[in-house]
């Protein structure tokens, strides 16, 4: 949750934030390609929206990925997604989040023992100004807690 101090026990989740065709898939894609994020942890990927890339795990060093899908925001409680994460066997959690859905959702529902250890928010430069006149609450929901904002696409 924002503003807990991560534990030594708890589970890190690296949450990626933004709208459709902002970048978040490839960004994912890249990070579990490099040897100094995926070293062997086992890791589950929580992918809350479906886009035009897919991810592809054989490209990985380290294979223990496990994709899980959230496909309604209803699906975002502590006992499902704690399942969710025994089922994989996973010690941390790579979250692509939807961008319709408010923050405010996932960090009430968490698991107590689950903490956001780092939170990027990945803007389409070309859409960014009118995603921002036209769905001002979302994009300020996103900006609101991420210490990291990535603008693709920018002239």
């Amino acid at each position: 949750m924002p503003g807990k101090q991560p534990q030594e026990t708890d589970v890190p989740v690296y949450l990626f934030t933004g709208f459709l065709e902002a970048g978040k898939t490839k960004f994912i894609q890249e990070t579990l390609e490099d040897k100094r994020f995926n070293s062997g942890e086992k890791t589950m990927l929580l992918l809350c929206e479906e886009g035009e890339e897919e991810y592809d795990i054989s490209a990985m060093p380290c294979q223990d990925i496990y994709i899980r899908t959230i496909e309604e925001p209803e699906e975002l409680n502590p006992q499902h997604l704690e399942a969710l994460l025994k089922e994989c066997g996973a010690s941390r959690v790579v979250l692509e989040y939807n961008g319709m859905w408010q923050l405010a959702q996932l960090f009430q529902n968490m698991p107590d023992d689950w903490a956001v250890y780092q939170e990027m928010f990945f803007a389409d430069a070309s859409t960014f100004m009118q995603y921002n006149a036209n769905m001002r609450s979302l994009v300020v929901d996103k900006l609101n807690t991420c210490e990291l904002v990535v603008f693709n696409r920018f002239e």
